[in-house]
């Protein structure tokens, strides 16, 4: 993991992106946080400014990455979320916070968790790769947006942002699909023993909120849904999620 741009002063505040994604992304919302907080954005092996690291599928190798960031709170959005929460769970030490943000313990629906994702879905993904890296990615930022008022305007800011830098890596693209298939943190959620937040959006199609506010309670975190949201609220509601974060970590009691 490396720290691409930081910014700001406060508690230290490292946030890493989702799969496929890069943390240009949140260039502009950073700067909002940054008037509280000192804002690290990360780019995940494979991806963005990070694009040549292999990306590892061994959950303590990545426990061991993130280890090397400055301690301090963790808001990882969507598989971000599930790498942070692997982290904390690992290294509880080292880790002050952590938001999870449109994040889930487990990406996939299994028996004992109905609210993931289909894994067909995840598998279509992967069999598209194989013949285009970049319309792949479109199509995932498509989910992201989806159901949304503002779907197309979203969708626009999401593709400038994301091809302003590299392409992640095939290879990188290909192992976080992998993870996001096979690593299910559920059972593990109950030992979390860091404060969490844990931040969904109404309309997400990828995240399901009942997915967040399941994890939330098991984990005694403390649990927002942000209403016209969808699987990326820093676009349209960066003002919102920013005092939401405010309030519980610089006014608050987390």
């Amino acid at each position: 993991m490396k720290i691409v741009d930081s910014k700001g002063q406060g508690p230290v505040l490292n946030v890493v992106h989702g799969w496929g994604m890069n943390a240009h992304l949140f260039d502009d919302w950073s700067t909002q946080l940054a008037q509280s907080f000192q804002v690290n954005l990360i780019d995940l092996p494979g991806h963005g400014l990070n694009h040549q690291e292999p990306l590892s599928l061994d959950l303590d190798q990545l426990a061991d990455e993130a280890s090397k960031v400055p301690k301090g709170i963790w808001l990882g959005w969507s598989m971000g979320g599930m790498l942070a929460l692997n982290f904390a769970l690992k290294k509880p030490n080292q880790m002050d916070a952590l938001i999870m943000l449109c994040a889930t313990p487990c990406f996939v629906a299994r028996a004992h968790w109905p609210h993931g994702t289909d894994v067909k879905v995840l598998e279509q993904f992967a069999n598209n790769l194989q013949q285009d890296v970049k319309q792949t990615i479109q199509t995932f930022l498509a989910l992201e947006v989806m159901g949304v008022d503002d779907e197309r305007s979203q969708l626009r800011v999401l593709k400038q942002k994301v091809f302003e830098r590299p392409l992640p890596n095939q290879q990188a693209l290909t192992a976080g699909l992998t993870l996001l298939r096979q690593v299910d943190l559920t059972a593990q959620l109950k030992n979390l023993k860091i404060p969490s937040l844990w931040i969904s959006g109404r309309r997400d199609r990828l995240v399901l909120p009942q997915a967040m506010q399941q994890a939330a309670e098991v984990c005694h975190g403390e649990y927002h849904m942000l209403r016209g949201s969808g699987h990326a609220p820093f676009i349209r509601q960066a003002e919102a999620l920013t005092e939401l974060i405010q309030s519980k970590f610089i006014n608050g009691n987390l």
